[in-house]
């Protein structure tokens, strides 16, 4: 992994690229991330993908669609297509495809609130919590009474490369922007099979009706600017966990169908320790463990990031 103080100095640079082209008169525009999105192709360019929390300020960050966007530093590294680690998963691994649970609701507290010093989430209890989804991250009383998770040792291989278990690759990920000149950037899929039949483990579980690549992981790291207003919204199965600064921000864990969650960076900005017109860390972890659905959908204002490297 790179050292902190060389690649703050790189994405500094590229912030600044931008700081001169926006009008610094005009105050940060906020939105939502409510628009319709139009598919874009998985498959893409291999490319790496390491995070950094920090509240450093690089420089001038506007809003609306100015060259840095709704938020997000600019210059030649800034784009909306996120650079994705996938990695594929055989049905014979303790907790894809499981056997005796096919899943029930969004659960939390399954993972800590913290990365690990590897950018990683960290495992914290096999079954966890009745998510309330009012929040992006409290609980509802009653607890389940099935793992949903193994152990500590099964979910550690799924974000790290592990010889026999795992495969992975490196792609794209296109966001949108949809109606052109809304400020709104998307991707949709109702059948999100980012890895083709002959990539990886090939048709996994090979019964499966869609004859479809199921049983994967997704991992993005990104850098992006804060300005206020933004939000940054998910629909889908199974798994998503987003950490922003390093902090959870987002819990929609476990075995479920499509579920919806919405980071709205000004109303969790205390919590997670953040500050409009600086840039921050997006690390965001995502996992479809069951047939027969995959359904991933990404709607933000957030108009660039910064893709960043992670050991894998």
């Amino acid at each position: 992994m790179y050292p902190r103080s060389f690649f703050l100095l790189t994405f500094a640079a590229v912030a600044l690229a931008c700081s001169s082209a926006p009008d610094e008169s005009s105050g940060p525009t906020s939105g939502s991330g409510g628009s319709s999105g139009t598919p874009a192709s998985s498959s893409g360019t291999p490319t790496s993908g390491v995070s950094s929390s920090t509240g450093d300020d690089f420089g001038t960050i506007t809003g609306g669609n100015a060259s840095a966007g709704a938020g997000g530093a600019g210059g030649s590294e800034c784009k909306s297509v996120l650079d994705v680690t996938y990695r594929d998963f055989k049905e014979t691994h303790p907790d894809f495809e499981m056997a005796n649970f096919r899943g029930d609701v969004v659960r939390r507290q399954l993972i800590k609130p913290t990365l690990d010093g590897d950018l990683k989430p960290q495992f914290l209890d096999s079954v966890g919590c009745f998510a309330d989804m009012e929040t992006p991250l409290g609980c509802r009383d009653g607890v389940g009474n099935q793992k949903t998770i193994t152990s500590e040792e099964s979910f550690n291989q799924w974000y790290r490369d592990t010889a026999g278990v795992n495969m992975t690759f490196t792609k794209e990920l296109a966001l949108a922007e949809s109606p052109p000149g809304s400020g709104q950037y998307a991707f949709e899929s109702s059948e999100f099979f980012p890895l083709a039949p002959e990539e990886g483990f090939g048709i996994t579980p090979p019964n499966n009706g869609k004859r479809q690549n199921f049983l994967f992981t997704t991992e993005i790291h990104l850098m992006f600017g804060y300005v206020a207003g933004q939000k940054f919204t998910f629909i889908g199965d199974d798994d998503i966990w987003i950490f922003i600064n390093g902090k959870l921000a987002l819990d929609l864990g476990s075995m479920h169908g499509p579920e919806t969650g919405i980071i709205d960076f000004d109303a969790q900005a205390q919590d997670l320790g953040i500050y409009p017109g600086n840039s921050y860390a997006m690390d965001i972890f995502h996992a479809e463990r069951h047939t027969d659905g995959s359904n991933f959908r990404i709607e933000t204002n957030i108009s660039c990031f910064v893709p960043v490297d992670v050991p894998l």
